[in-house]
């Protein structure tokens, strides 16, 4: 079975969905989401599923975790991966790598494109490159004796468990007591990870545009989503779950309990929307489009369909 998926990634607003949805029209392809908050349910406006109104929900054949796997569809492809978990739910990205495999099998069984679209770099990576590290579970009692630990405590501890990963440390990770925890957490970890982890051929395109336009689309998108009702979905959704849990950990959900909602989240989305870019630009082999210049969609559209006609690709 060929193994190749069309990889659409980049910041915020830059309309990878849209794109995805043109894209899998033309090439025969069904889209999934790897969008680390779209894989809640409830959780539809201010996440920015922005579902299309002619897809309805449907329920597949797939099991993944005991559940029936869902999706959307209209009369040319479908939606996958989200509506996964409830909102108190654990989810990380080795269930989500799971589920990608499982649906990604089933869109090339069926002689279409899968055509992974978000921008949580993490799931991207794990489809394109195996990450091991991913299927090590948490530890509750180590994460609770480390808690109290400052960045370079946590730091030192890990210079003496795992130099070598140490050593490849950013800055940033460096300063980052969540992100040290799991270092040390894995180092810890004798890693048992699944027999067969399964890594694709994907082509990687990366959508872009200068900061201060990339910030007017952030802009417009927030005021769209005001309008929508996410002030009210977000209400809805703390009055049943505890508003700590991890899943209300994205930039909108943190704003809409600030006194300045639409301010803080505009900040917020800007600032993820630079972490976003930073991660990207530092992955291997995306292609990269720029929304605002003359011509991306011609040259982005020949790249595709260049590699999607290559004779790898055996759709017979």
């Amino acid at each position: 079975m060929n193994n190749k998926v069309l990889v659409i990634c980049g910041p915020t607003a830059t309309g990878k969905t849209s794109l995805a949805l043109k894209f899998a029209k033309v090439f025969s392809g069904e889209i999934i989401s790897a969008d680390s908050r779209q894989v809640y349910k409830e959780m539809d406006i201010v996440t920015g599923k922005d579902i299309p109104l002619d897809f309805a929900k449907h329920q597949s054949e797939l099991i993944w975790h005991e559940k029936q796997l869902s999706y959307y569809d209209n009369t040319f492809t479908r939606i996958w991966l989200t509506d996964l978990v409830d909102p108190n739910e654990p989810f990380n990205v080795a269930f989500w790598k799971e589920g990608a495999d499982l649906v990604i099998a089933d869109i090339l069984s069926r002689n279409k494109l899968p055509i992974v679209v978000g921008g949580t770099g993490l799931y991207i990576k794990s489809l394109l490159h195996p990450l091991a590290d991913i299927y090590v579970p948490p530890d509750p009692q180590l994460r609770s004796s480390l808690a109290g630990l400052s960045a370079p405590d946590l730091f030192r501890l890990l210079q003496e468990i795992n130099p070598a990963k140490s050593i490849s440390l950013s800055p940033s990770d460096k300063s980052n007591p969540r992100r040290l925890i799991r270092y040390l957490e894995i180092s810890r970890h004798k890693i048992n990870a699944p027999p067969l982890t399964l890594v694709y051929t994907g082509l990687q395109i990366g959508l872009t545009a200068p900061k201060q336009h990339l910030s007017q689309l952030i802009s417009n998108r927030i005021d769209e989503r005001i309008k929508n009702g996410a002030m009210l979905e977000y209400q809805r959704l703390v009055s049943r779950y505890d508003k700590n849990l991890p899943a209300f950990s994205t930039p909108g959900y943190i704003a809409l309990s600030s006194p300045n909602p639409i301010s803080r989240w505009l900040q917020l989305e800007n600032n993820y929307a630079k972490r976003q870019t930073t991660w990207f630009l530092h992955q291997p082999g995306v292609s990269w489009f720029d929304v605002t210049r003359d011509g991306w969609y011609q040259s982005l559209y020949q790249l595709v369909a260049g590699w999607y006609n290559e004779e790898v690709w055996d759709k017979n």
